[in-house]
């Protein structure tokens, strides 16, 4: 119909270019219109008469096109009609509904079409087959195809392999078939590592899926439940369906109760143990955000003693103590519950403590100090603590986490030797914590003189100087005496007289 009507309005035989222009357009709108009405795809079609389900596709889909008030119009661009692509495939053997998805593997220019999404989708029919289309031939395009319960491999770029999965029906019941069981534990191994783990419904029933034919070993694992038969081996063919039962016994029990703050506000993640120290049985548990905890499996006709403990668990609620601080039970063949503890939370706030021991310590007192350095950065000092007379010392609000403390000795180093230990806490996994005995050794420095010839002579030279200068008017005296004594000496000696000569006077 629409190939007859554009024959018949060709424009060939239009005269005016503007009614030219305007019948294309009309005729566009048209054929845009029917293949709207008539495709049943998202993409702009036409069906063509005689061929099988196959439909023209317009490249592009459409086009702007602004109409001026006056004059003649610009050309229309123009839209190539063209056959539809078509994929054709099969799934082996014949299996009916199974999904095809049709992706793009690129982005197509004339679809609204970009990498991954999907084309369109279909389903094979009672003999295996699809035909999926029209699809623009500018891309490439991927093909998938999956049913549940079935394991489909491509064997080709249309085709594909198909094989049914098996299926393992899990039925669990207690001592009665009344009884209604908590969720137990499934543990499916087979051959080449498989293992999968699963926890079965309120009602004790679980179905594994989309299993290969293989041998399966099957167990039913629950705290205080013993499983018959403990173990069930399975050769599971293709596509088949096993059921498998299993009865649970009772054979242990729990302890119930729950931990709250003074204040009555429940305490979350709180370790609890039972220890029976008679038979070496143990049990642990946490409270939960309601504060309540259950100890599952404890041993009929067993005793246990039940208390809060505190562990080393940053994550963990921090307790110091808990009243009472044990609760005894003896357990028979029923739970026991009401089982309640008040904690009282370990301080924010840091305390170090520590006290001082060692020789001569009440001389020593009061030249003593506590040092405490960041173990994280040790030249930074956090605090120094005078050793007070009682030698106890305690330092608050420090900052959280490792430290190192040490005495120190305020005696000159050159005359005392001082050593102590160095010792490191960490308050980040104890706030309050006590240090000690700190100890010490400490020496007294002894100096021998000796003496050298170096200094002794300038000794030895101020010493005669001075002594020669006190002694200065004593050697005088001594002088003159000695002069004195010579001069008289020589007034004893006999002088030789000269001849006397005779003096002429006229």
């Amino acid at each position: 119909m629409p190939s007859r009507v554009m024959g018949a309005l060709s424009t060939k035989y239009l005269p005016c270019l503007f009614l030219q222009r305007v019948i294309k357009m009309v005729l566009l709108f048209l054929s845009t219109l029917l293949g709207l009405i008539l495709g049943k795809t998202s993409f702009l079609s036409l069906v063509i008469p005689g061929t099988r389900r196959k439909k023209i596709l317009f490249y592009p889909s459409r086009h702007q096109f602004s109409v001026s008030a006056s004059g003649c119009q610009d050309a229309v661009p123009s839209i190539t009609a063209k056959m539809g692509l078509y994929l054709e495939g099969s799934v082996s053997p014949a299996t009916p509904d199974v999904r095809i998805t049709i992706l793009a593997a690129g982005n197509s220019k004339y679809a609204m079409l970009k990498k991954g999404d999907i084309a369109t989708e279909t389903k094979t029919n009672s003999d295996g087959s699809f035909f999926a289309g029209p699809l623009y031939e500018d891309i490439v395009y991927e093909v998938e195809a999956s049913k549940a319960g079935y394991h489909l491999k491509q064997t080709g770029p249309y085709s594909f392999a198909c094989q049914k999965l098996g299926q393992i029906l899990v039925h669990i019941y207690g001592e009665n078939d009344t009884e209604m069981l908590p969720a137990v534990l499934l543990s499916l191994s087979g051959e080449g590592g498989y293992r999968k783990n699963s926890v079965s419904g309120s009602g004790g029933t679980f179905s594994f899926d989309n299993l290969f034919p293989r041998s399966y070993y099957l167990r039913a694992l629950l705290k205080e439940y013993k499983f018959t038969p403990s173990t069930v081996a399975i050769d599971l063919n293709s596509g088949e369906s096993r059921a498998v039962e299993f009865r649970a016994t009772r054979v242990a029990f729990s302890a119930m109760g729950s931990v709250t703050l003074l204040t009555g506000q429940p305490k979350e993640g709180v370790f609890v143990e039972a220890r029976s120290e008679s038979r070496g049985y143990y049990e642990e548990a946490t409270t939960d955000s309601f504060g309540r905890f259950r100890l599952r499996g404890l041993v009929p006709g067993s005793s246990y003693s039940i208390r809060v403990v505190a562990k080393d668990n940053l994550r963990l609620a921090a307790v110091e103590r808990a009243s009472p601080e044990s609760v005894s039970v003896d357990v028979d063949e029923e739970d026991i519950s009401g089982i309640g503890f008040v904690v009282f939370e370990r301080p924010e706030a840091t305390i170090l403590s520590c006290h001082v021991e060692g020789n001569d310590i009440d001389m020593l007192q009061p030249h003593l100090s506590v040092e405490i350095r960041s173990a994280v950065d040790p030249s930074r000092i956090e605090s120094v603590v005078p050793v007070p007379l009682s030698y106890h010392v305690e330092v608050r609000n420090l900052p959280k986490g490792k430290h190192f403390v040490q005495l120190r000795s305020g005696l000159p180093s050159h005359t005392h030797i001082f050593e102590s230990e160095l010792v490191e806490v960490d308050l980040e996994k104890q706030p309050q914590i006590h240090v000690g005995p700190l100890k010490y050794k400490l020496e007294e420095r002894h100096h021998k003189q000796e003496l050298t010839p170096a200094p002794v002579f300038p000794l030895i030279v101020g010493v005669s100087v001075v002594t020669v200068v006190i002694s200065m008017p004593r050697l005088k005296d001594l002088y003159q005496s000695a002069v004195g004594m010579t001069s008289l000496s020589s007034g004893n000696t006999p002088s030789r007289k000269e001849p006397r000569k005779t003096i002429l006077r006229k």
